[in-house]
């Protein structure tokens, strides 16, 4: 199958399936769904997921109920002191994303930890994670809150409010970004420089601040955008989207590296011949 070149130049995001041709051979738009499959097919997995899935519906539960008691009212009044329907409607969209915002923030380090661990498990079940040779990525490393635009993500959260086409616009602003996040733990346990990453990501080596500005950052063709976009968009489903699909998007991004090593390794290394 022919495969995209890397600084290919393609139009902005306008759909999520595409029928080109891929670097890796997979739309990778299609590894989190695949994730849901594969997660239930592979009992060895559900421990961890279980787990970080009963703390975060715990925590994310405690959080909402909080919420509900002392914000929904308050908040409604302030958007319309009559408190017409539509201002309760309104209020409450804005209490679910307070509550993911506040149960992502505490959940940082244990759902990281189960993140790694369950990307590290997936690579090892499909027999490619090397283990004198790959390293598995620290928590302190993918706490790293200024890496890869993070602050861009808190600014366009609000965005989440707007049902459905608010996911849309907030998942694609931070598709190319959120594809990157979830599949540097593959980057670093190959030990791939920031440099070959970026080339990788962006098909040049340019900075995250240029990126954010540069239309190929949004190409339909670019694979990091197509599998953050939808892990942005399924990670915006409230509850389950801060619980569930952090973990599955993480077996994702471990089957999306997983065909990269079939395919020989990343393809800026086959390109700069590093």
């Amino acid at each position: 199958m022919p495969r995209t070149p890397i600084a290919a130049s393609a139009p902005p995001i306008l759909s999520v399936v595409s029928l080109g041709a891929h670097r890796y051979g997979k739309d990778p738009s299609r590894y989190p769904f695949l994730a849901i499959k594969y997660l239930l097919s592979h009992s060895s997995l559900w421990n961890v997921v279980f787990r970080i899935i009963c703390c975060s519906v715990v925590l994310t539960l405690l959080i909402l109920v909080i919420l509900l008691a002392t914000a929904l009212k308050p908040q409604a009044q302030l958007i319309n002191p009559s408190l017409p329907w539509w201002a309760w409607l309104l209020s409450l969209l804005i209490v679910l994303v307070q509550t993911a915002i506040c149960a992502s923030l505490l959940m940082l380090v244990s759902q990281s930890k189960a993140q790694t661990n369950i990307f590290v498990a997936t690579m090892r079940l499909e027999g490619k994670w090397r283990e004198n040779e790959m390293i598995k990525q620290s928590t302190l490393k993918d706490l790293n809150l200024i890496k890869k635009a993070f602050f861009i993500r808190v600014i366009t959260m609000p965005l989440q409010i707007i049902p459905l086409v608010g996911g849309v616009l907030y998942s694609a602003i931070n598709a190319t970004f959120t594809g990157w996040d979830y599949m540097d733990r593959y980057f670093d346990a190959i030990q791939l420089s920031s440099k070959n990453q970026r080339v990788e990501v962006f098909g040049e080596d340019r900075s995250d601040c240029l990126a954010l500005l540069h239309p190929s950052t949004y190409d339909a063709n670019n694979d990091y955008a197509r599998f953050g976009f939808i892990c942005s968009y399924l990670e915006g489903i409230p509850i389950i989207g801060w619980t569930l699909f952090p973990i599955t998007n993480a077996i994702a991004a471990a089957l999306f590296a997983c065909d990269i090593e079939r395919c020989g390794g990343p393809a800026c290394l086959r390109t700069s011949g590093q």
